[in-house]
């Protein structure tokens, strides 16, 4: 794929802006349309999905829609992100899909994987065909997002750079990628959400690219396993609802031992790559850190407990996890 991540990027759009298959967000984009639609011509807009879409949301787009493009072109967050990528899977694998974020930390544009809800519970597609084919990642798009959408995606960015970094399916590559993610995110999401400034937006959304090529590797694990039911039951936004329980998750990987050991690679490997982490983070204890954390950005923090728990990025965790959720 081919990325342009710089503010301005949006610029790239043009030679891919002649008869194309746009969708988008219903709000966020009458924000941006202004500088978007200037390098687009003859294009079909589509935003009939909801956040979190669902699986006859997709396939009444599928049915409906009879505009023939050349491009699909999905703005938004990571949600209009995943809906175009179901869309492109089910009518061409092989059209061009140009991803432009307006959101920074679900890093979708730079995944294969996408997620949509089926009778309310998630469900996955993860083809090497809907990895966007180009990303625009452009910070102008989320310098004025609110400040809770920022801390939510922000969030979300950051838990999966940590949960790349100590997968059992992580890699030298991904590791590099989740790494630098991690850093960018210590130094840069509190004055992200807190602030307007061009260079923190700029960081970040590094970041959440970083960490989407991160997870594109090796996948998340427990903290967004136990995320999705508590999305779907009590309406916390995704990002939100994973860094509740990542540190708790960190102290418990911290932790593992011969019985527990989920990782082939061994436990004094795992203890290792938490080790740096934690060095990275500049912490001592990953659950006062995300408490503090969520007070900077202005969040609550509240536990709640998963009803269901995805079995296979429970697999992913480095330290085993058994049906009844020893963390809580």
């Amino acid at each position: 794929m081919t990325d342009f991540i710089y503010r301005g990027a949006i610029e790239n759009l043009k030679p891919y802006g002649k008869n194309t298959l746009v969708f988008t967000g219903k709000k966020s984009f009458e924000e941006i349309k202004h500088v978007v639609e200037k390098y687009l011509e003859n294009s079909f807009y589509y935003n009939d999905f909801s956040t979190n879409p669902k699986l006859e949301e997709i396939e009444k787009s599928v049915n409906n829609i009879t505009f023939k493009p050349e491009n699909i072109i999905a703005i938004g967050g990571g949600s209009v992100i995943d809906f175009a990528k179901v869309y492109k899977y089910k009518t061409n694998p092989k059209i061009r899909l140009i991803a432009i974020p307006t959101t920074c930390g679900t890093g979708s544009e730079a995944t294969q994987f996408a997620v949509y809800y089926k009778e309310g519970k998630k469900q996955s597609l993860d083809k090497p065909e809907i990895l966007p084919d180009i990303a625009i990642v452009d910070s102008q798009f989320v310098e004025n997002n609110p400040s809770y959408l920022k801390a939510c995606t922000s969030l979300d960015a950051y838990c999966q750079a940590i949960e790349s970094y100590f997968a059992c399916k992580s890699t030298d590559e991904s590791r590099k990628y989740a790494l630098r993610a991690i850093e960018l995110c210590r130094d840069n999401l509190v004055n992200y959400v807190n602030s307007n400034n061009p260079l923190y937006s700029s960081n970040m959304m590094l970041a959440a690219n970083l960490a989407g090529k991160a997870i594109n590797i090796s996948r998340t694990t427990a903290a967004h396993a136990m995320a999705y039911s508590i999305t779907t039951n009590y309406g916390i936004p995704h990002g939100h609802a994973v860094a509740l329980n990542i540190g708790k998750l960190m102290e418990y990987n911290k932790n593992v031992d011969e019985n527990s050991i989920n990782d082939r690679r061994g436990v004094e490997f795992v203890k290792a790559r938490m080790n740096e982490i934690y060095e990275t983070m500049k912490i001592e204890n990953a659950e006062m850190y995300f408490k503090n954390l969520f007070e900077k950005i202005g969040l609550k923090f509240v536990e709640y407990k998963s009803d269901y728990i995805d079995p296979e990025r429970l697999k992913n965790n480095p330290r085993k996890i058994g049906e009844h959720n020893e963390l809580y």
